[in-house]
Order: structure tokens, then sequence, then C-alpha cells
């Protein structure tokens, strides 16, 4: 009490500051107990750290180790074709999972465009969208169809191609189907990739290694054959058909 302080200041002869000064010694203790309190703070801030770092560390292996795949779907389809002809279009799917895994692939063609046929047979087929469900297969799958498109009735040249794919193992994540998108129609034939009525010996050798892999889907190769041996090829518009220059 402060009535103390002065008595014990006259007794020892010392100012009363100096008895009052030791009494503010409990804010010097409230002080090391903040302190201490901050240095718990910290030590929970870095266990923190430590814990959410193990979360990362932890999905970053799960990841890795392809429980949760990676997905690709690539299209490949050639640039143009001649209204109502036919022309291929291959779907690659892959991806990295461990085990075989069951695949949803979906494939919607511009209006104006129809499916001849698929290799292998679409669980769903419409008039202009292909629907596969393929289960336990490898993790490299190969999906092809034949198509045919004429102008739709907004008189477009350019079609859009869209598609999607979903892998049970890729936690319901859908992703599109990159590669080829779109399809412009003209008076050339859907080999003739640099469009000069001619199909060379490299245009035909790429039809051999990338379109004439699914065998059974159609593709008539001996056309593209006969204006390969042959000078040339013109478009027929009013027989809707290719005539071979000798």
């Amino acid at each position: 009490k402060e009535e103390n302080a002065v008595k014990l200041a006259d007794v020892l002869l010392v100012p009363l500051g100096d008895i009052l000064a030791v009494e503010e010694q409990p804010v010097e203790e409230d002080k090391a107990v903040s302190s201490r309190f901050s240095t718990r703070k910290r030590a929970i801030a870095a266990g923190l750290v430590v814990l959410l770092a193990g979360i990362f560390a932890s999905f970053f292996f799960f990841f890795a180790n392809g429980q949760v795949p990676h997905l690709t779907a690539k299209r490949l389809a050639p640039s143009h074709t001649a209204p109502g002809q036919m022309f291929p279009v291959l779907l690659n799917v892959a991806f990295d999972a461990e085990e075989n895994s069951s695949l949803l692939l979906k494939e919607q063609l511009p209006q104006g465009c129809s499916i001849v046929r698929s290799i292998p047979q679409a669980t769903a087929m419409g008039k202009n969208f292909l629907k596969w469900v393929a289960r336990d297969g490898s993790s490299i799958r190969l999906f092809a169809y034949l198509a045919k498109c004429t102008p739709d009735p907004q008189n477009k040249t350019d079609l859009l191609f869209q598609g999607s794919l979903l892998v049970r193992q890729s936690r319901k994540q859908e992703i599109p189907v990159g590669g080829s998108e779109q399809l412009q129609l003209s008076n050339f034939h859907w080999a003739d990739s640099n469009q000069d009525n001619v199909i060379d010996d490299e245009e035909l050798l790429a039809v051999y290694d990338e379109f004439d892999l699914v065998k059974g889907l159609g593709i008539n190769v001996e056309e593209i054959e006969s204006i390969w041996m042959g000078s040339g090829y013109r478009w027929n518009p009013k027989q809707s058909l290719f005539e071979i220059l000798p």
C-alpha cells in the first residue's frame, strides 16, 4: 500500500519513487506472461505450417502415383472435305492410371454432318453424336468413325467438332477432346492436304500411317490410290464425285 511505502521510505531514507518502483514488478511479470503466450502462438503457427506441408506432400504423392490419372484425348481429322463425301475421324485416348479404368467418350458433330459407322461400335449414336462407354480396357485406346457433311441452312463452310472424356479414376473431372476441331467444306479430297488437286507420295503415306489403322472403318483407299496413280482429279459438283484424271 502507498501509506506503507511512505513509512518505509522514511525509515530507509530513500526516495518514495524507489519504493513504488519495486511495487511495479508485477507489470514486468505480466510482460513475461505475454511473452510466453507469444512464444506459444509461434509454436502453434509453426506446427500448422508443418501439418499443411505434410498434407500437401501427401496429395503430391497421391497424384504422382497415378491415383488420379493424367488424361489426354486427341482428335485427328482432315482439315477439309468435299460436300457429301465420307471422311474419317480418329480419337486417341490415353491416361496414366496404373490400373484399368472405365471411360465415357462423347463426340458431337456440327449441324449438317451425319455418322456413317464407328469402330468400335458406339454405345449410343444419333445422327450427329456418338458416345462410347468402354470398360476395363487398356490405358491407350483408339476410337474412330466415318462421317459426311453438307452445308447447313446458313451456308457455313467451316464446321466445328466438340468432344469430352470422363474416366472413372479422374474423380469426375471431364476434359475436352483436343486436336483437330474445325473442318472446311471445299472441292478437294480430304486426303489432299495441300489442296492442289493431286495426291502425292507423302499424302498417300499419311493415309496409311494415320487413317488406315482402324480396319473395318470403310475408308475408300482404292479411290485414293487411283488418284495417286493418275495425274490428278477434279470435283464434279453436279454428280457429287471426284473425276480422276489419267
